[in-house]
């Protein structure tokens, strides 16, 4: 007598999966493109370029969040240095009024 096993494959059920996630605008470019040096004219072109990637991103209050509170340099959630800086000083302000 020959025993012969067969197997069946179980359909996923794509309602059950994991929602999608967006994914943000600055994962196809270039890192260095959110880290510009100095003020001349090429490092503020250079600032305009990182500020428009962020401003097509669906992500950028999540990001702007993080480098908040994690103080990060560069270009985050649409924001440079100076501005989470001036951020940051009025809502403590805010707050402590």
């Amino acid at each position: 007598m020959n025993i012969v096993r067969t197997y069946t494959r179980r359909q996923v059920s794509t309602a059950t999966a994991a929602p999608v996630r967006p994914r943000p605008a600055c994962a196809d470019e270039d890192p260095d493109l959110f880290f510009p040096t100095g003020n001349d004219p090429a490092a503020l072109e250079q600032f305009a370029e990182a500020k428009a990637v962020c401003a097509r991103c669906p992500l950028t209050a999540r990001c702007l969040q993080t480098a908040l509170d994690r103080n990060e340099a560069g270009v985050w959630g649409g924001t440079d240095e100076q501005t989470r800086r001036l951020i940051k000083i009025r809502t403590f302000h805010g707050a402590a009024a």
